[in-house]
């Protein structure tokens, strides 16, 4: 780099930091406003911002002082539970969850209407009280999750003098997380929260007739053990979305917690499924009892197949997903040192 592309990036780093500490609709005008005192600190010092040395630009910055006591300044107060810094992500995720456990609550009652004999009050009752009960733990986990990450943030500040030389890069286009990606993330975490935690008996087979029949394919009382697993998957999952969504980059820590979570679920996947209990015992004489597959028949026979690989299958198809996944991230990181070593070349 040259001279004045050193002292540019050096500014724009410093900007860069202190706005992210910010809420998003703020962010533009401080830009402009921290761009025009630095130049003005400059000029008093007889240099613009085209022609001023990196040293002189670093004791503009330490004048000003390190990026989170300049947003704590534009703040005006410093003490959060959750601050403004991450306020606005927060908001996000929040709304993010709530309408996904909504719209999740709403799909599984919708299509147990259709299958239930009970009156219609009785399952509206049912979906508000469930809705509320959820939704008050979706709040619960979002704001314990949005708290921790603030409070690690505090305590992470460190004592020693701080130097602007030490300012993290502005994160490279090919390294920046796109918000559809978390928010995606959140919406099946949620929707497989749901979907295991209030309808594990809608996971099956069913024939809408003039009797509806419904044949789960879990044991619903031996599933219910590893509920606490499924809560703390689907917990950690909506951490680590919840961090992409407020660095919008990858890191190595990101990355690193990224790939811990895959590991996780298929721990949890061999662990769940390869529990003969939890697989509904009588699933194929259900079958035939309902008529949609005769003993003896070549349908059968290959129904059953299926339905006895079908444990071993679920397990494999998580491990070739997870594996997939983490690849793909390793990628992004390998292909962001690639970047970084061709820049100080």
């Amino acid at each position: 780099m040259t001279r004045g592309t050193k002292v540019m990036d050096l500014i724009n780093r410093y900007i860069y930091a202190v706005t992210q500490k910010l809420p998003e609709s703020q962010r533009a005008d401080i830009e402009k406003e921290l761009q025009g005192l630095v130049e003005d600190m400059l000029e008093d010092r007889g240099a613009g911002r085209e022609t001023a040395s990196l040293e002189e630009v670093e004791q503009v910055l330490l004048e000003l002082g390190p990026p989170g006591e300049m947003a704590a300044r534009y703040r005006g107060r410093e003490r959060y539970l959750i601050g403004l810094g991450l306020i606005d992500s927060y908001w996000s995720v929040l709304r993010i969850v709530l309408y996904s456990i909504a719209v999740a609550l709403g799909i599984v009652y919708i299509v147990d209407f259709f299958i239930s004999t009970e009156p219609t009050a009785e399952k509206l009752l049912e979906y508000l009280v469930s809705l509320l009960s959820v939704g008050i733990h979706g709040f619960a986990w979002v704001t314990v999750i949005f708290a921790f990450i603030e409070y690690r943030g505090a305590r992470q500040v460190s004592n020693d003098p701080w130097k602007p030389s030490e300012l993290p890069a502005i994160p490279e286009p090919a390294t920046r997380i796109k918000p559809s990606e978390p928010v995606l993330g959140i919406l099946f975490s949620v929707l497989f929260f749901v979907l295991f935690t209030f309808s594990i008996n809608l996971i099956g087979v069913h024939r809408f007739a003039e009797h509806s029949i419904a044949i789960p394919v879990f044991e619903q009382a031996a599933f219910a053990k590893y509920l606490p697993l499924i809560w703390l998957l689907t917990a950690f999952s909506i951490f680590n979305e919840a961090r992409k969504l407020i660095t919008r980059k990858w890191t190595p820590q990101l990355a690193v917690m990224h790939v811990i979570f895959n590991i996780a679920s298929v721990i949890v996947a061999v662990i769940l499924f390869s529990d003969m209990t939890i697989w509904n015992p009588i699933f194929m004489d259900q079958l035939v009892q309902s008529g949609l597959v005769t003993t003896g028949d070549g349908s059968y026979e290959t129904v059953k197949l299926i339905w006895d690989r079908s444990r071993d299958g679920l397990i494999y198809i998580i491990v070739v997903i997870a594996l997939i996944d983490t690849v793909s991230v390793v990628m992004k990181r390998f292909r962001r040192k690639e970047g970084n070593t061709a820049l100080t070349k």
